[in-house]
């Protein structure tokens, strides 16, 4: 019987694999520049890790997570996000008695039981941050304007980044009762998701995606009528802060996140190209969540972050073919003769020393199949070498794209190739 992967999760190869790399790349280079190091948490966790965060009524808990006893008869499960898995660590460390900003980045695998489709799978990549044991409205701009740059250094343009603030705990409390008041008198007329929602947790409702265009849905209370002073100023001053840093941004009363966890503000950047199967999904989300700390038994730990779709990220790229990864000069070592390889070994790696891609044919010593090499790998330069060349200190040097061939002195290597180095390529003979 023919093996085949399961629905809904992929094969990374080729030119997936490559973007795979660019878009982790890139992200881990801006972020490393803001300062965030890496961590790395478990694939599996207590299933309670995202019960208690995520919240039982969330779609993710509800719906979508893969669960299972293990031989000991705990509950496990698969890893559906990673702010969680974040936090748990943090706290079960200690890591927040330490001063001053924890600045957290990953690339990790996620799994979520989801109808697969463009840019939904069942395991998924996420890249994200998580920045902690800091509030001010200066370090949510300056985590948002980073979304921000890693979305624009891919090359995607088309892009909508929208926020909104569902205030501190005070407002949302009276907001949260302004809402069942209000939506009480329609359950009927809304879908089982919403009530579902309405007793739990009514600010879920307004991320309905059935009812989302309904008159009750448009007419339902805005956040913004119920924020307190003090949330007001907080929201006032991220609005100005990301005018200063130029992020174009649109304020969405309606925007909700569909994890109980969040506080305060919130932003998602959406793609906005009518023609794409990936038309209006979020490539990147997140908020502050400034309580899930005491949802692991730690303290109240201020925290900002946000996740990145990678699969998401790969699809863009690849329908926009935009960005062109700073891809290094390839060559092509070809020998003639087999006294000619470990000399084709060595000029192959001092090429990949000095920031070439270099490749070789390790077996065959007629040129025929060596340029069928060349073809493949689609290089810059061809460098053959055999006995004659050896014996005369030259290489010969063929620039693909002008044609050009000339017999190169072996000391010149380095100027041919821009090589700045002062000790040049030699033979061994």
């Amino acid at each position: 019987m023919k093996i085949n992967k399961l629905k809904g999760v992929l094969d990374y190869y080729g030119e997936d694999a490559k973007r795979f790399q660019i878009v982790r790349n890139v992200s881990t280079e801006i972020c490393e520049a803001y300062g965030y190091s890496e961590v790395i948490t478990p694939i599996i966790e207590q299933s309670d890790v995202f019960i208690r965060s995520a919240g039982e009524q969330s779609d993710i808990v509800g719906k979508e997570m893969y669960i299972f006893k293990d031989r000991g008869d705990r509950e496990i499960a698969l890893k559906p996000e990673s702010t969680a898995s974040v936090m748990r660590m943090v706290v079960e460390n200690k890591l927040y008695v330490n001063p001053g900003v924890k600045k957290y980045y990953y690339c990790s695998p996620n799994f979520r039981y989801e109808r697969p489709q463009a840019g939904r799978f069942r395991q998924f990549y996420q890249f994200g941050v998580e920045t902690m044991c800091e509030e001010s409205p200066y370090l949510d701009a300056e985590v948002i304007e980073m979304a921000y740059r890693i979305v624009k250094k891919l090359g995607i343009s088309k892009v909508c980044v929208y926020i909104n603030t569902l205030g501190s705990d005070e407002s949302r409390k009276v907001y949260t009762k302004e809402l069942k008041s209000y939506f009480e008198g329609y359950l009927n007329e809304l879908c089982p998701d919403c009530q579902r929602r309405f007793e739990k947790n009514p600010l879920r409702m307004l991320d309905c995606k059935v009812d989302a265009n309904t008159t009750i849905m448009k007419n339902a209370p805005k956040i913004g009528d119920y924020l307190q002073e003090e949330d007001n100023e907080y929201f006032n001053k991220l609005c100005a802060a990301l005018d200063a840093l130029n992020v174009p941004y649109v304020i969405n009363p309606r925007l909700v996140r569909g994890l109980d966890y969040y506080t305060n503000d919130i932003f998602e950047i959406i793609y906005e190209e009518e023609n794409s199967p990936y038309n209006g999904l979020a490539l990147i989300a997140g908020g502050r969540y400034n309580n899930l700390g005491q949802e692991f038994d730690g303290p109240q730990i201020p925290s900002i972050g946000f996740g990145m779709g990678v699969e998401r990220m790969m699809g863009v790229i690849s329908e926009l073919d935009t960005y062109k990864d700073n891809e290094k000069c390839k060559v092509a070592v070809l020998t003639l003769s087999e006294t000619c390889k470990v000399e084709g070994l060595l000029l192959a790696n001092y090429l990949r020393e000095n920031g070439f891609l270099s490749f070789l044919d390790y077996k065959n010593n007629n040129l025929k199949p060596q340029f069928k090499l060349c073809d493949r790998e689609n290089v810059d330069y061809i460098l053959i070498i055999g006995d004659d060349e050896v014996s005369n200190n030259v290489i010969r040097a063929k620039n693909v794209k002008t044609n050009e061939q000339i017999d190169l002195p072996i000391e010149k290597l380095n100027e041919y190739f821009g090589i700045k180095k002062e000790k040049a390529y030699a033979y061994k003979h």
